[in-house]
């Protein structure tokens, strides 16, 4: 729905003048998302002209970073609808926010905390996310994700990774972009794809199980990219080396012997990654530094289990089995 709003209109509703009618006609404006970039530059404009009015700061950022982490739904008022897709509640209750946001949008943490949504789990615990676009995300334990609070609204769909997740892209009619962004020297741009990244102090890993993914990594100043095919497996080292090889080979052999597990220098987080592959049981690693450690030999198994012990006896490792994932633990 359009309307043709004024820079008027909306200064008399940004000071509490507008009527019923003329508050309705705003606020149906304020929901499309066509009108945000017009609505923050008369925002600016109107703060400007409003230089009597110093808010508090401090308290103010308090209350939007509240009001932001809330997850009640909002509550009409004069039976006029205040809801907008973009702020929970409405927009009164951010005008004095906006300020903040406006003055202060350089700094790190604020512009952070008001531009991104985080979905952070803890030890054991993964999270599955749905996000606006239709991809899907799967975040494994001790990991963090940053996705737009307000939607994908530019020509690249962007999300940081701090750990490890599971990605099902949608493509988009108009081959918009997906960028996994896991540092300034290292991120993933896919155009709908399945894919893992574990992205950790120690390194970071790419697999790609369907699809076409691009690597976008930086060696000094200088930048490079590479192209994953399926069934390939993409490693940057602390040092900022880069790798790029299949993963390790599994062969079906009789059955009483189960699969044929082929490491060569096979990190054991890639060992866990095709534990869950080939068996469906969800193995996780408790050490950044022991999840790259690696391993090389032919195994055979039958069972995840089976697997299992020789990891465990081959690294000296144990196994916390009190919550619903295994987790490997250094022994």
């Amino acid at each position: 729905m359009t309307h043709s709003l004024s820079k008027q209109n909306l200064f008399a509703y940004l000071a509490g003048q507008a009527n019923p009618l003329e508050r309705q006609m705003v606020e149906e404006w304020l929901k499309n998302p066509a009108n945000t970039e017009t609505f923050h530059a008369w925002l600016l404009e109107w703060e400007t002209r409003s230089l009597q009015f110093q808010p508090d700061q401090e308290a103010a950022f308090a209350k939007l970073s509240q009001r932001l982490d809330q997850t009640e739904a909002p509550v009409a008022t004069d039976n006029v609808s205040t809801a907008s897709p973009f702020f929970p509640g409405g927009w009164r209750p951010y005008l004095v926010a906006a300020t903040v946001l406006i003055a202060f949008l350089a700094i790190s943490p604020l512009r952070s905390k008001i531009l991104y949504q985080t979905y952070q789990t803890v030890a054991g615990q993964t999270q599955s996310i749905q996000l606006e676009d239709g991809t899907h995300v799967n975040l494994k334990p001790n990991s963090l994700l940053q996705v737009p609070r307000f939607g994908f609204r530019q020509r690249v769909r962007e999300v940081s990774l701090i750990g490890e997740a599971r990605f099902s892209v949608t493509h988009k009619q108009d081959n918009q972009r997906f960028v996994v962004k896991t540092s300034d020297q290292f991120q993933v741009e896919v155009l709908g794809t399945e894919f893992t990244v574990y992205a950790r102090k120690q390194g970071t890993n790419v697999v790609l199980d369907r699809g076409k993914i691009r690597v976008d990594y930086k060696t000094d100043t200088k930048k490079q990219q590479l192209v994953m095919k399926p069934g390939e497996m993409v490693m940057l080292t602390k040092q900022g080396n880069i790798h790029l090889r299949p993963l390790a080979p599994v062969k079906a052999i009789d059955s009483e012997k189960g699969h044929l597990f082929q490491f060569r220098n096979t990190s054991l987080w890639e060992a866990c990654y095709l534990i869950q592959e080939h068996f469906g049981l969800k193995v996780e690693v408790a050490d950044d530094s022991l999840a790259q450690r690696s391993i090389s030999g032919n195994f055979h198994a039958r069972t995840a289990n089976e697997l299992l012990d020789l990891l465990t006896a081959t690294f000296t490792l144990r196994v916390d089995s009190t919550g619903t994932t295994p987790i490997l633990k250094d022994n």
